[in-house]
C-alpha cells in the first residue's frame, strides 16, 4: 500500500509540474525550432496531429484522481504517438521455432526523442472513462541544397546516405 501511495504521489507531481504551458514569443509561423532562413520558398512548416487516449484506473482513490490520471495517460500516449511519427520506431523481434511450431515469439518496440513545442489542443472526457487528448507539433523545415532539414538543429549537420543508390530531392520534399 505504501508503494502505491508513493507511486500515486509521483504521478500527480509529474502531472502538475509536467503539464505547464508557456506563451511563445515567436512571431513567425512554425518557429518552433527557430526562425526560418532565406526566402519563402526555402522553408515550410509541417504540423503533426495525434489523439492520445487514457483510461481511468479502477484502483484510484477518488473520482478526481481517476480523471487526472486518465488525462495524464492520454497526454503521455499523445507524446508517444508524436515521437513515433517524427522519429520512427525501433522494432526488435525474436522467434524460436522447433518441430514445425513456434516455441517462443517476442517483439519489442522502442522509440525515443526530445519533443519541443508540442501543444495540447484539447482534452475531452469520453464514454466508459476514456479520456482523449488532442496534441499538435509544428516543425519548421529549411531547405539545405536538395534536402529538407528541421530548422535550428545546427549548421554542421549533413545528410548521411546509407544506401548505394542516388537520392533525388523529390524523395525528400514529398515527406
Amino acid at each position: 500500500m505504501k508503494k502505491f501511495v508513493l507511486l500515486l504521489s509521483a504521478l500527480l507531481a509529474l502531472f502538475f509540474f509536467g503539464c505547464t504551458t508557456t506563451q511563445s514569443t515567436v512571431s513567425s509561423p512554425g518557429g518552433v525550432l527557430g526562425s526560418p532562413g532565406g526566402g519563402a520558398d526555402n522553408h515550410k512548416v509541417v504540423s503533426f496531429y495525434v489523439i492520445g487516449k487514457g483510461l481511468e484506473p479502477e484502483n484510484a482513490l477518488t473520482k478526481g484522481e481517476a480523471v487526472l490520471m486518465a488525462e495524464r495517460a492520454a497526454v503521455a500516449d499523445g507524446y508517444r504517438q508524436l515521437v513515433e511519427k517524427v522519429r520512427g520506431v525501433y522494432v526488435d523481434a525474436f522467434m524460436k521455432a522447433g518441430r514445425g511450431t513456434v516455441n517462443y515469439d517476442m517483439i519489442q518496440v522502442r522509440t525515443q526523442s526530445w519533443l519541443r513545442g508540442t501543444e495540447i489542443m484539447e482534452i475531452t472526457q469520453g464514454e466508459y472513462g476514456i479520456t482523449n487528448a488532442r496534441l499538435r507539433l509544428r516543425i519548421n523545415f529549411s531547405k539545405d541544397g536538395m534536402v529538407w532539414w528541421p530548422g535550428g538543429i545546427g549548421q554542421n549537420v549533413k545528410p548521411v546516405l546509407t544506401s548505394s543508390r542516388s537520392v533525388t530531392g523529390s524523395e525528400y520534399s514529398n515527406r
